[in-house]
């Protein structure tokens, strides 16, 4: 009897696995990002036509993460107070939540539960961004997105109906790594973020500076697996961050009440 995996391997090597699609908001600001005459008002005319993600936008502006006592009503005027890049990327991790959704019962609570996940690594990865220099709206969009390849495993599940819920775990398990790489490049997204669904789980991946990887697998194990000291000490991306398995605890407490902000702000 074929696998759910066996399936979805074979689908590949014959280029009949359908991947996912950016949604159109997003498409249309990664054609657009590098162009030198994209302006403020420009990304803003893209942007608009997605209303929630433009009510997430302003809904940012006026949060305790910019700390601005003027209310910002107008969009253009929060990626003027926010900048391009910044809301360039955020509009496009946000607008991929609508990727996550199924019209088989079973498989929408899967999803919404990988989304869910996703959302709050992503909300770490933005907040210790800042403790490692690095650029929060970029860890967002990696941690929102580094189980992007869970979603053809599902859909695939969905076209045949007779796969149990335990080959699908297990496919999501072996195969999404794989699948959220090939999906991210086909993105063409930057190798610092298509490389991760590869990489994330490598406890003792080598590379000679803090990246956004490394934020990924620590917020990862935060999240989603045990979290006793001990469970720390092969991490080597703790290290690079400046912090120690010992102070675990201590190090994600000081930075919860930050944590419980960005999760705030960014839940839709």
């Amino acid at each position: 009897m074929e696998t759910l995996a066996a399936d979805i391997m074979r689908a590949v090597e014959n280029g009949n696995l359908k991947l996912p699609t950016l949604p159109e908001v997003a498409l249309r600001i990664r054609q657009c990002e590098n162009d030198p005459n994209l302006d403020i008002l420009g990304l803003a005319r893209i942007i608009e036509h997605d209303p929630a993600t433009t009510a997430q936008l302003l809904r940012i502006a006026n949060s305790p993460l910019v700390r601005r006592e003027v209310k910002v009503a107008d969009l253009s005027k929060a990626i003027s107070l926010l900048g391009m890049n910044y809301c360039a990327k955020v509009a496009i991790s946000l607008s991929t939540k609508q990727l996550f959704n199924s019209k088989n019962p079973a498989s929408e609570q899967r999803m919404r539960e990988i989304w869910q996940q996703s959302l709050e690594v992503a909300c770490l990865c933005y907040v210790l961004a800042n403790k490692a220099k690095l650029v929060p709206e970029e860890a967002f969009l990696a941690g929102l997105l580094y189980k992007i390849g869970t979603l053809p495993i599902i859909a695939l599940s969905d076209a045949n109906g007779s796969y149990s819920e335990q080959e699908i775990d297990k496919a999501i398990v072996e195969i999404h790594p794989m699948l959220g790489e090939s999906i991210l490049s086909q993105w063409q997204f930057p190798r610092s973020i298509a490389d991760i669904p590869q990489n994330y789980q490598d406890r003792t991946r080598y590379t000679s500076r803090i990246d956004l990887c490394d934020l990924v697998t620590i917020s990862h194990h935060r999240i989603c697996e045990e979290n006793d000291a001990s469970s720390w000490g092969d991490i080597s991306a703790l290290e690079r961050l400046g912090w120690h398995s010992a102070s675990i605890d201590e190090e994600f407490n000081n930075i919860s009440a930050e944590v419980a902000i960005a999760h705030d702000v960014f839940e839709c």
